[in-house]
């Protein structure tokens, strides 16, 4: 128990391990404590790096402190360290250079805590060193901030007033630019004025010219004439004039130049030279002038200087009369022509009324006939369209069919009936058509048979049948040479066959085709009349 007391005694190891023990708890709880205290309350980590003294330092230096009832020179360590409870018993030298040795290690943590606390001191006062320097720049910067403002209060005055300044002066100028906008519009206005009134003028003047007799401008032809004629003199003369005095110059000089060769005396050969060299010098003069240039022929008259022919206005009616004098037979013509043109008009009205009229019936018969026309068409078309239906009708034969006899198309029928209407008698005529031409034909027909009729029954048995006899040969004469025909084909393509090379297949034989589908074949009725089937049949008889 009284080790235990005792400072200076060292702890056994178990009580180490359980102060070491004590402090880790001692840490967890506080920083669970740390972790569930209030925000403001919490520090950083830089703040705690920074701390200049932990918690266990300021807790020593409060153990530390002197009571505020002592003086300034408070009890040392060793004073009180001594306890009244001092032990009276001996210690050896172990322990008592280790209790030395804590009184060191205490005394030099105070030191180093001093020295620390004075370091802390200086760089506090550093720092209100700093802070009122920054608050004298702040002082600075503010004065300057305030004169910058003041400045700037000026100078917005000043722009103020020069802003008023250039905004009146713009309203002047504004002002301005509206009066001498006004001024122009009136100059413009007026000169608009004078180019109408100089429009009549020129407008009269050329009416005035118009009636203006011709030899008055042949006149002034003429006297513009001579003023050029007198201009070119005039310069002609001044150049003759110049050239003339040139030439005397010369002489001059040529002469005095003579003399003073050919002078003899003393005073003869000063007059001379004196003579020469005023000769020289006017000549000098002369040949200074120049020729004028010629004058510009080119010009014409000013307006304002121009001559008119009018200076009365008698004149003007003795004018005005001749014309209408002069005028009078085109007047008289101008109204006959009038006249003539309006009975024209009546005329031109009462035909384009008539015409009218004619073109109305005109487009009814144009318009019927149309109709009638489509009607005919619409009738071919169905004529055609039963003949392609029904070729087997029109097929040409001679008492049995003929095997793979052709179908006579239209084009085909149409030749042959005119070839029947040109074997009738008629002439061929290619305006006719070939319903006009079987119309012809039944009428020949027709006359015929009453010819026919006519004659002895005995005649007309034997005409038929020599006619069918006829008949009969020429289609068995050409059915004969028809198959001669096809027999000489037949044995050309067998010759041509003989003689081809023979062609040796290779390679995969040539599949056959299949069988095209069997398309339903649909009978169509024949709604055609007796007489159509008829007249089918003669056509189809005639044409062997």
């Amino acid at each position: 128990m009284e080790a235990s007391t005792n400072p200076f005694n060292i702890p056994r190891d178990e009580e180490i391990f359980k102060h070491r023990e004590e402090e880790k708890m001692r840490k967890t709880e506080a920083r669970l404590a740390a972790l569930q205290a209030p925000v403001a309350q919490k520090s950083t980590f830089a703040s705690r790096m920074q701390a200049t003294a932990t918690d266990e330092a300021r807790e020593l230096l409060r153990q530390l402190r002197p009571p505020q009832g002592t003086g300034k020179l408070g009890p040392t360590i060793a004073a009180s360290s001594a306890a009244p409870e001092r032990r009276k018993e001996k210690e050896n030298m172990t322990d008592f250079i280790a209790k030395k040795r804590e009184i060191f290690l205490l005394q030099m943590s105070l030191d180093t805590k001093r020295a620390e606390i004075k370091k802390l001191e200086e760089r506090a006062r550093q720092r209100e060193e700093a802070l009122k320097k920054s608050e004298q720049m702040l002082e600075e910067d503010a004065l300057r901030f305030d004169a910058f403002l003041k400045e700037n209060d000026e100078k917005v005055q000043e722009a103020i007033k020069r802003a008023e300044v250039e905004a009146k002066a713009k309203q002047d100028k504004v002002l301005e630019i509206k009066r001498l906008n006004t001024a122009v519009a009136a100059l413009r206005s007026e000169m608009n004025k004078y180019e109408e009134q100089l429009e009549d003028c020129r407008k009269y003047k050329d009416f005035l010219d118009s009636i203006t007799p011709q030899e008055w401008f042949e006149q002034q032809a003429q006297k513009l004439q001579r003023r050029k004629d007198a201009m070119m003199a005039e310069w002609q003369a001044t150049c003759e004039e110049v050239r003339k005095r040139k030439e005397v110059a010369m002489a001059a000089k040529a002469k005095a130049e003579n003399d003073y060769a050919n002078a003899r005396t003393q005073q003869e050969a000063e007059r001379a030279e004196k003579a020469h060299k005023d000769a020289i010098t006017y000549l000098k003069e002369v040949m200074k002038e120049k020729e004028p240039p010629p004058p510009n022929l080119d010009f014409k008259v000013n307006p304002d200087e121009e001559e008119m022919y009018f200076h009365d206005p008698s004149q003007l009616l003795a004018v005005y009369q001749e014309l209408e004098e002069s005028n009078l037979f085109y007047i008289q013509n101008a109204q006959e022509t009038e006249e003539a043109l309006e009975e024209l008009r009546a005329k031109y009205r009462d035909t384009r009324a008539r015409m009218d009229a004619e073109v109305e019936s005109l487009n009814a018969q144009v318009v019927s006939l149309q109709g009638a026309i489509d009607a005919a068409q619409s009738k071919s078309r169905r004529l055609k369209d039963r003949t392609i239906e029904n070729v087997g009708a029109l097929t040409l034969s001679m008492g049995n069919t003929v095997a793979g006899a052709g179908a006579i198309s239209l084009d085909q029928l149409t030749t042959k009936v005119a070839d029947v209407y040109v074997r009738c008698g008629f002439d061929a005529d290619a305006s006719i058509g070939t319903l006009q031409m079987l119309t012809n034909i039944e009428s020949k027909l027709e006359e015929y048979l009453v010819v026919v009729d006519a004659l002895p029954g005995e005649y007309v048995d034997s005409m038929e049948k020599s006619r069918e006899k006829d008949r009969r040969k020429i289609a068995r004469d050409e059915k004969l040479a028809l198959q001669q025909r096809e027999h000489e084909a037949r044995m050309q393509r067998a010759l041509e066959r003989a003689s081809a090379p023979v062609f040796k297949k290779t390679g995969k034989p040539v599949m056959a085709r299949s069988q095209p589908l069997q398309k339903k074949k649909v009978v169509q009725q024949d709604d055609r009349n007796d007489d159509e089937a008829e007249l089918e049949a003669y056509l189809a008889r005639d044409m062997l």
